[in-house]
């Protein structure tokens, strides 16, 4: 990886996220600065810093179990639905 590729802009823009994880992450200016300056001694991107960072913290937390579906009411058909109306 080459000094350009480590410093440079990504070519994503807003609301494309790396790796497919859609993450929005608030820094001020002196914790961006140390992200970079991890990733350069790293010889890597601060997105790929920062993917591996929540990945890594993904790994170590606990998933609760998917809700249960909610029942969904049967369908309506045309027919059912316009039965109190009178035809043009």
């Amino acid at each position: 990886m080459t000094d350009a590729d480590i410093t440079a802009p990504t070519t994503l823009g807003p609301g494309h996220a790396p790796g497919g994880m859609p993450l929005k992450i608030h820094l001020s200016e002196a914790e961006y600065a140390a992200l970079v300056r991890i990733a350069q001694q790293r010889r890597t991107s601060v997105a790929r810093l920062v993917e591996a960072l929540v990945l890594h913290a993904l790994e170590r937390t606990q998933v609760p179990q998917p809700a249960e579906p909610s029942v969904k009411r049967r369908h309506t058909t045309y027919e059912a639905a316009t039965s109190g109306y009178r035809r043009d």
